[in-house]
């Protein structure tokens, strides 16, 4: 349904597609369109075409090694692989939770076959090539509505919602909510290119509606089955930026500093946006740590218990702040040690680039030289 509305927003873009797809390797298989109709609405319907049996669904079971081995091999661009192997990562981090073995073990099936491999891979293709063609700065989306009930797959009868969607949308920042149909409506598939693609959950944003894409599901339903995708323009660069996050703050005299170490490192595990300690001084000049954490408004309960567990504090200040975020973006700066991945930052027009830290200390290390080397040699891709 992710591959049908995303064609359905910008049709042109198959033939890039299917020729992206064709260098992951796979053979034997084509991708067939058709309009549906879904209670009235006119809809895009894809569907992956099989020409052999034995790497058909269900039949190959792959492990997110062999996968990614194929992603990493394969001629799409780097945000595209970036964007599948994590989508993939996604899937393989929940199934290892909910069957109790290491991520590295899990073998798919279903998600293992040549089907939805095209499926993942096709969506998160894209994903960035819309972004290259109209600009696109944010992908958000709204509250993920499931059925209720059973559903089968390889393991047999599983309760809807799936506990891998459910796994997979923990500490992710989507909001789940369930509907009165007796059917799955998000897989965990849906769900982990969800969770990967969308930067925000919530209300569609006050925006121009510039286009829209509908892709069809197999079922006919009570409801609409189908997954909308809306291209527009926010109301102003400066309202694009603004946006809601919970501050948690505590003051601390009696926790020794690492379990206070630990528990910033706890905090950015389970998705703080930052977390950092101030020095302060409390009652009868003790000195103490103020530790405040960022998060998204959906995540400060959770946070907020991390904090309760793992160190002494017995009361915390939690408010909402609005803040503004420069526009941003991913680049490629040339070093003479190779290339360097860099954030991009745009304000009023100029543009600031930004070297990636953690690559920039691979590269050090690669190459054996100083990281000032890296930062002093970095210059933009001509």
């Amino acid at each position: 349904m992710t591959l049908a509305a995303l064609l359905d927003l910008c049709p042109g873009n198959f033939d890039f597609l299917v020729s992206q797809l064709k260098t992951l390797g796979l053979g034997g298989w084509e991708i067939q369109t058709e309009r549906r109709g879904k209670n009235g609405i006119d809809a895009n319907y894809a569907k992956v075409l099989l020409s052999h049996g034995h790497d058909g669904h269900g039949h190959a079971h792959r492990s997110h090694a062999d996968i990614a081995h194929m992603i990493e091999k394969s001629g799409i661009s780097d945000r595209a692989k970036e964007l599948s192997i994590n989508i993939f990562g996604r899937m393989a981090d929940a199934e290892a939770k909910i069957h109790g073995v290491q991520a590295e073990d899990v073998r798919f099936h279903e998600v293992g076959a040549a089907d939805s491999i095209i499926d993942i891979v096709g969506a998160a293709v894209l994903a960035d090539l819309l972004s290259g063609q109209f600009g696109i700065e944010k992908i958000c989306c709204s509250p993920v509505g499931d059925g209720h009930g059973f559903a089968n797959c390889q393991h047999g009868k599983i309760p809807v919602p799936a506990p891998a969607t459910v796994e997979i949308f923990k500490n992710s920042g989507i909001r789940m909510r369930q509907l009165e149909v007796p059917h799955e409506l998000a897989t965990p598939t849906g769900a982990a290119i969800v969770a990967e693609l969308a930067q925000g959950c919530g209300p569609m944003p006050e925006m121009a509606v510039a286009k829209a894409g509908y892709g069809a599901g197999t079922r006919d339903l009570e409801i609409p089955n189908v997954l909308r995708v809306v291209l527009g323009d926010a109301d102003g660069k400066e309202s694009e930026r603004t946006e809601s996050i919970t501050v948690i703050e505590a003051n601390i005299d009696d926790c020794p500093p690492e379990i206070l170490a630990y528990a910033m490192e706890r905090l950015f595990e389970e998705g703080a946006n930052d977390v950092f300690f101030t020095p302060i001084y409390m009652k009868k000049n003790r000195p103490a740590t103020k530790l405040t954490a960022l998060c998204k408004n959906e995540s400060a309960e959770r946070l907020a218990k991390i904090i309760f567990s793992e160190t002494t504090t017995i009361g915390l200040r939690i408010r909402e702040e609005k803040r503004i975020c420069l526009a941003r973006g991913d680049a490629v700066l040339q070093t003479e040690f190779g290339e360097l991945k860099a954030k991009k930052i745009e304000f009023e027009g100029e543009e600031k680039l930004s070297p990636e830290y953690e690559h920039a200390k691979k590269l050090a290390r690669d190459a054996g030289v100083p990281l000032r080397k890296i930062y002093e040699s970095a210059r933009p891709l001509t």
